[in-house]
Parts: structure tokens; sequence; C-alpha cells
């Protein structure tokens, strides 16, 4: 499998609004936020690593940000469905990712 076929990024990707918030609000609460989101690679918006209440280990996830009443679109829902190693959430704010780490 090829790059391309793995790729849904458009040629010219934007942000969603709500992500500059989302990743500060992370930080801000000592998550590492990798923000992929503008790079031509076949991933979602962002990897956040942090310390996972539930399993009591450190652990990441990959995050796809989108606006609230946003949805998948063809292309991201055939990515997360090939991904089985690394968790895949979609976020609309911060409270989404807290609450995957038990927060």
């Amino acid at each position: 499998m090829t790059t391309t076929e793995l790729s849904y990024r458009p040629k010219y990707p934007r942000p969603d609004a709500n992500q500059p918030q989302i990743v500060s609000d992370l930080e801000r609460l000592g998550f590492c936020v990798i923000n992929v989101s503008s790079l031509p690679v076949p991933a979602l918006d962002l990897f956040v690593g942090g310390w996972n209440c539930r399993t009591r280990q450190y652990a990441w996830v990959q995050v796809e940000v989108k606006v609230p009443g946003a949805k998948l679109t063809p292309s991201e829902r055939k990515y997360i469905g090939r991904w089985s190693d690394l968790p895949i959430i979609v976020a609309y704010k911060a409270e989404d990712v807290l609450a995957w780490f038990g927060r």
C-alpha cells in the first residue's frame, strides 16, 4: 500500500477552528501534543500523549479534531478503519481527549 493510498489530506489542509484551543488546553494540562494536521502525511490531526488514569501508564492516542456538528469524511473513516495499533478518537473539545485518558 502506498502513502497516497493511505492519505486523505487535501492539498492545502486547514486546521479546524477549535484546534488551537484544544492544543493549548491539553498542553497547559501537561499533555504532549504533536500537531500533524498541516503535514502531507497519512495521519489524523494530532497525536496526544499523557498519563492514562484508567490503565495507570503513559499512553498515546490519535485525535481527529472536528468542530461541533461536523462529521468524518469518507477518507477519514477509511483511514480510521485501517488502524488497530493506536487508539483513535474524534474530539470536539479538550474534554473529549481528557475523557479518553480517564480524567
